[in-house]
């Protein structure tokens, strides 16, 4: 990740070649295709582009900020969240018209439900048709919300979409978009590690019957750190006191593993505590443990990321002979 993915599409192995192709679309099969969207549609990088005046942003800005953050940290399904706090407020109510103004409007289930559409001539990854764009807040925190789906919420799109939506409330995701892409996030992978199979902020299913039905917490933006106090009440587990409050995420992390430890004890399983909610808990924990020595008020796995560390993965990415 961080831009090492440029290995996979500077290689001249004939089978990565062919996995290029078959993964990416027609524009982004070299590094010189790379190269040249991200130079004439990314105002320089994603800071300056954040930047930028309203007459420097369309619809491409936008997908150039997915393709960038994809580049930091690439993703067979996944929401990325890009931190606006560092910029002025006059700096992001630029944003957020040209948010208004170059994407068109749909419904979304994702965080505050206000979507809008980036798909305007999206052609990333082959088999998603879709790029989600939300302006969101977490606790105050501006953040802008990027997700490509397989499907948009048009004519042609709502059937399918439907369909991937009655799959993800069945099983927690949704439906395959791509099944080249699927075969290079495997962890049997000849790249295994370096793209991730799923980091989104949708709950999965046993997470989010953890949330509703046991913990009793309500909405789509209820942050890992109610979550956990929530749940060291109701199961009287020993933890810092006002953790939720002063500790870091990579000591979050370390503390919700050290939970999970003790696995479903039979004071847990009175509380309906399964070991799918166990599973999911750890998977979380992994993610607070990887966001570092930040305090970060994550929703579930999305990911987010500072202007400035996306813009230094695409140096590396950049700059990788090929």
């Amino acid at each position: 990740m961080n831009g090492q993915i440029a290995g996979l599409i500077t290689s001249t192995v004939p089978t990565d070649q062919a996995q290029v192709r078959s993964v990416f679309g027609p524009n982004f099969h070299t590094m010189a295709d790379w190269r040249s969207f991200l130079r004439t549609t990314l105002n320089s990088n994603v800071s300056s582009q954040l930047q930028a005046p309203i007459a420097q942003w369309d619809v491409k800005s936008f997908q150039a900020l997915f393709i960038a953050c994809w580049i930091h940290h690439p993703v067979e399904k996944g929401s990325y969240m890009i931190n606006l706090a560092g910029l002025s407020v006059a700096q992001r109510g630029v944003i957020e018209a040209a948010y208004m103004q170059h994407c068109s409007g749909r419904k979304s289930s994702h965080l505050s439900g206000e979507g809008r559409s980036a798909s305007n001539g999206w052609e990333f990854l082959k088999g998603y048709k879709e790029l989600l764009i939300q302006y969101e807040t977490t606790k105050g925190h501006p953040y802008l919300f990027l997700k490509s789906e397989g499907h948009t919420t048009g004519i042609s799109g709502i059937i399918p979409h439907m369909q991937s939506w009655v799959h993800k409330k069945k099983h927690g995701e949704g439906k395959q978009a791509s099944a080249s892409l699927n075969a290079l996030a495997n962890p049997v992978s000849a790249w295994a590690g370096a793209i991730e199979g799923r980091a989104a902020e949708n709950y999965a299913k046993a997470y989010g019957k953890l949330l509703k039905d046991v913990l009793k917490l309500r909405g789509k933006q209820v942050t890992a750190r109610e979550m956990m106090k929530a749940l060291f009440q109701l199961t009287q587990f020993q933890a810092p006191p006002n953790f939720e409050m002063t500790l870091n995420n990579q000591q979050l992390g370390a503390l919700l593993t050290q939970f999970c430890s003790t696995g479903v004890t039979p004071q847990r399983a009175q509380k309906s505590i399964s070991m799918d909610m166990i599973k999911d808990l750890r998977e979380l924990a992994r993610t607070l443990q990887s966001d570092g020595a930040v305090h970060m008020k994550r929703v579930y796995r999305e990911i987010r990321a500072n202007p400035s560390d996306i813009d230094q993965s695409l140096d590396v990415f950049c700059s990788t002979p090929g």
